[in-house]
C-alpha cells in the first residue's frame, strides 16, 4: 500500500491544480508557473507527482495525436471521468458535456450501431 505523503512540492502542484481547474496544462507548464512562483522544485518531481496523480483519478490525461505531449486537467471528483470534454484550442479551457447528454449521445451510438468497443475520432468544429 502506498503511503500518502504531504510534501512542499506536492502542495505547490495542488495549489497549481486548484486553481486551473478549467483549462488543461502540460507538466511543464505546472513547472513553469511554480519556478516562477519562487518554488525549489524540479522537472522530475512534477512529472512523478502528475503521473500518480492521474493513476488515482485525480487528473484527466488527453493525448492527441499529433502532440508530443500529453496535457492534463484537474477533476475533484470520479464522476467528471463518465462524461465527454471539449477543449478549446484558442485558450485551452475545458467544457463538460453533462452526465444527461453524454448519456444521451451514448444510447443513440448503442441504438444505432449495437454495443461494442468505440474510439472517437478528433471532432473539430468552430462556433
Amino acid at each position: 500500500m502506498e503511503k500518502n505523503y504531504k510534501t512542499k512540492p506536492k502542495e505547490y502542484i495542488l495549489e497549481f491544480l486548484k486553481t486551473h481547474k478549467n483549462t488543461s496544462f502540460s507538466v511543464q507548464d505546472v513547472y513553469d508557473e511554480i519556478k516562477e512562483s519562487g518554488y525549489d522544485i524540479n522537472l522530475a518531481t512534477v512529472y512523478r507527482n502528475i503521473l500518480k496523480m492521474v493513476d488515482k483519478g485525480m487528473l484527466l490525461k488527453h493525448q492527441a495525436s499529433n502532440q508530443k505531449y500529453a496535457t492534463y486537467q484537474y477533476v475533484e471528483s470520479r464522476k467528471c471521468l463518465t462524461h465527454f470534454h471539449f477543449e478549446c484550442k484558442k485558450c485551452g479551457m475545458v467544457i463538460a458535456l453533462g452526465n444527461e447528454e453524454s448519456e444521451s449521445f451514448v444510447s443513440m451510438v448503442k441504438e444505432k450501431h449495437g454495443k461494442g468497443r468505440y474510439t472517437f475520432m478528433k471532432i473539430r468544429f468552430t462556433i
